[in-house]
């Protein structure tokens, strides 16, 4: 047998008082607070409330509050004051040969090969030469500790000049080897004994020699210098350089040229075998 199910029962609808009954209490209490507030006092305690109300929320006041943060104390650095350079002052090149102590001429000779020893300040000086004969004539400055210091004079034959020693920064001599076959002397003076010069006038040689330039050169000094000797020719000059000695000309044989002297220049050694002449132009 088929089993039908129940038609279920229409849903019947709410009374209108059961709607209402929400309705009129909630209108009521409308009343009552819309009464409340249009009184004087209702609006008094309304303002109380409301700014009770604010205050329990934690709202901040208007009164400003001091930053806590400390102010900037840092100062700034004051720059040094930035100290005056002081002029450096000019370093005036020391020459190497000083115008030496005054001491006694000391007078050498010989016959041939030997070793005469002198005693003289620990200076530049100069030594005067001579030799007759047709060998080899050879001097030589030696230290105190027997060791050869510097070449004076090497030639043939007959000789006769003045030479420059001990002009090197801490060389000193105490003797000479003399190499020679015939006779010789040897005068030693100081180098203010030098052959004078005034720096104006032609000045002319036939050999080795050693000039004094008195007074010393002032600024700007040109000369003409020439040689006719078949060996070596050389100048140099003393007390004018940067390193206290110049070497103006270094040549074999003949030699013609323009030269300059410096500023100081003292003292003037030529090296030659054969005429020569330094001419101021």
């Amino acid at each position: 047998m088929t089993v039908t199910a129940p038609t279920p029962a229409p849903k019947p609808s709410k009374p209108w008082y059961r709607k209402w009954r929400y309705i009129i209490p909630i209108a009521v209490v409308v009343l009552i607070i819309g009464a409340v507030a249009s009184s004087p006092e209702g609006r008094e305690g309304l303002g109380r409330g409301a700014e009770a109300a604010g205050d329990r929320t934690g709202e901040p006041t208007s009164t400003s509050v001091e930053s806590s943060e400390p102010p900037d104390q840092t100062a700034e650095p004051t720059a040094p004051p930035t100290p005056t350079a002081e002029p450096t002052p000019t370093v005036e090149p020391t020459p190497t040969v000083e115008p030496t102590p005054a001491f006694a001429p000391i007078e050498l000779s010989g016959v041939g090969d030997a070793v005469p020893r002198f005693d003289i300040p620990e200076t530049a000086a100069i030594a005067t030469a001579t030799h007759t004969g047709g060998s080899n004539f050879a001097v030589i400055t030696i230290s105190e500790q027997g060791e050869q210091n510097d070449l004076l004079v090497n030639t043939i034959g007959n000789y006769a000049g003045t030479v420059l020693f001990d002009e090197q920064d801490g060389q000193h001599s105490v003797a000479f080897e003399v190499t020679a076959g015939g006779p010789w002397t040897i005068t030693i003076q100081p180098v203010t004994e030098a052959r004078p010069w005034d720096g104006d006038s032609p000045l002319t040689g036939t050999t080795d020699d050693v000039v004094r330039i008195d007074p010393a050169v002032d600024g700007l000094m040109t000369a003409d210098v020439s040689h006719s000797g078949p060996g070596n020719f050389g100048v140099i000059a003393y007390g004018g350089g940067p390193f206290g000695a110049d070497l103006l000309v270094n040549e074999i044989g003949a030699y013609d040229g323009e030269v300059l002297i410096g500023d100081g220049t003292f003292l003037l050694e030529i090296l030659a075998d054969g005429t020569w002449s330094i001419t101021p132009s």
